[in-house]
């Protein structure tokens, strides 16, 4: 029996793509035949809703010119002025990279490389990749497959999005007390935001491996519409080609394949308790201090939120209480919850339980824009005795929830939710 796939079409095209192949959903574990699609149409999985593949226009052109525009834009980020502030008749300027070295300076060292591999070192690696990989669609250049592994692993730390919010943020938290101008490096950097998620939608993980080399196949006797495990069949967790458990290899990039992430469980489970032990102090500990005419204020999350609703910035309060309070929580609460489904046999949530779990990896990166406020604050508000931010050890700490949640998120196998349920309910239900 064969599960036809759900088809999104964005605009027409006459490009096609041969309907034979067969592909393993990652979320699912369902095996299905892709359909035909043409430029602007995507194919999600019939049983889960999971994207498995798209066709884009220009798929080497396109995401070229935007990864090498967004590169252009972060250097002139670095090149110029990124914020001003004036206060008294005092004015400093900040420049972008000051987000990290003034970390540095204050002996945030950890924190500063945080931040530098968030804002700049990752974004600009996963644009270089980019640009390497759809060029070797033109020429046969070397280490194609290297550098396709390199980038899906760098994409999710690249955090250049929850940046701009921080900066929103701090201007919201500062324009009561200061004058803000914004430098010519500013817009570069709205520019290079863009340019950088524009250039994740335009290439997709399938296609580009795809393009790199074809997906080797199952044998004919693999059924289309049964769940992977069933035919000793797993997805390559790096390239999502398809591999019989016996070969142990995948043929196209060379990654062990096993039928389900071993200790998936076990590992996300400690990620979580790490995480929420390291929460605890991160709500106690000073995540900033303010010191201004000789006196110093210590704030941390919870107190920092009181005061800026108490000043009437309900809008700032609000994402900061969401951002460092409610989606960490949450997160935390609801994969203790997947882990515990995935655990149980018999439950009948597959599929409500793999859309939160999609929800829950893609928001919890933006618990992040705390850490970053506090590094556009250090930067910018630095008038020696008059008025200074330095980042408290609460900072650093809070970060690290961040981090640990995120590996919790993505130890997590979501195929487990899937391997309780009976293949036959599994066909007729749908989710």
């Amino acid at each position: 029996m064969t599960d036809s796939l759900a088809l999104t079409s964005l605009h027409k095209d006459t490009s096609h793509q041969p309907a034979d192949e067969l592909v393993l959903c990652r979320h699912c574990d369902l095996l299905q035949q892709l359909p035909q699609l043409q430029v602007g149409q995507e194919a999600a999985c019939s049983r889960c809703g999971y994207l498995l593949d798209m066709r884009q226009k220009d798929p080497v052109l396109r995401p070229i010119l935007y990864a090498f525009s967004a590169l252009l834009m972060l250097v002139l980020s670095n090149l110029f002025p990124f914020i001003g502030m004036n206060v008294a008749g005092n004015s400093h300027y900040m420049d972008f990279i000051d987000t990290s070295s003034v970390l540095f300076e204050e002996h945030h060292q950890w924190l500063a490389v945080l931040v530098w591999l968030f804002i700049q070192a990752v974004p600009a690696l996963c644009m270089l990749a980019v640009i390497y990989l759809k060029l070797g669609m033109i020429w046969p250049l070397r280490g194609l497959v290297w550098t396709a592994r390199v980038l899906y692993v760098l994409k999710p730390w690249s955090m250049v999005d929850i940046f701009l919010i921080g900066v929103l943020v701090a201007f919201v938290k500062l324009v009561v007390y200061a004058d803000i101008a914004l430098g010519m490096s500013f817009w570069a950097f709205c520019l290079f935001c863009l340019l950088h998620l524009r250039t994740f939608q335009v290439i997709d993980r399938h296609a580009l491996w795809q393009s790199i080399a074809p997906a080797p196949q199952p044998a004919a006797m693999a059924m289309a519409g049964r769940n992977g495990i069933s035919l000793n069949l797993a997805s390559c967790s790096c390239c999502t080609a398809i591999v019989a458990v016996e070969q142990k290899f995948c043929g196209r990039c060379g990654t062990k394949v096993v039928l389900r992430e071993p200790y998936s469980l076990q590992k996300t489970l400690a990620w979580l308790i790490t995480a929420t032990v390291l929460y605890i102090p991160a709500n106690f500990l000073p995540i900033m201090e303010t010191v201004s005419l000789g006196s110093s204020i210590q704030s941390t999350i919870v107190s920092g939120i009181i005061l800026m609703w108490r000043d009437g910035a309900y809008p700032v309060a609000i994402i900061i209480l969401l951002a460092s309070v409610v989606i960490p929580v949450l997160k935390i609460a609801i994969m203790f919850w997947l882990c515990y489904l995935a655990a149980l046999p018999g439950h009948k949530r597959q599929l409500l339980s793999t859309r939160v779990y999609l929800v829950v990896d893609w928001i919890g990166r933006w618990s992040m824009v705390d850490v970053l406020v506090v590094a556009i604050l250090a930067a910018l508000v630095r008038f020696d005795l008059l008025m200074g931010v330095y980042p408290g050890m609460g900072a650093l700490v809070f970060a690290s929830v961040v981090i640990t949640t995120m590996l919790a998120a993505m130890s997590f196998d979501p195929r487990l939710l899937w391997d309780q349920r009976q293949q036959k309910s599994a066909e007729g239900e749908g989710g």
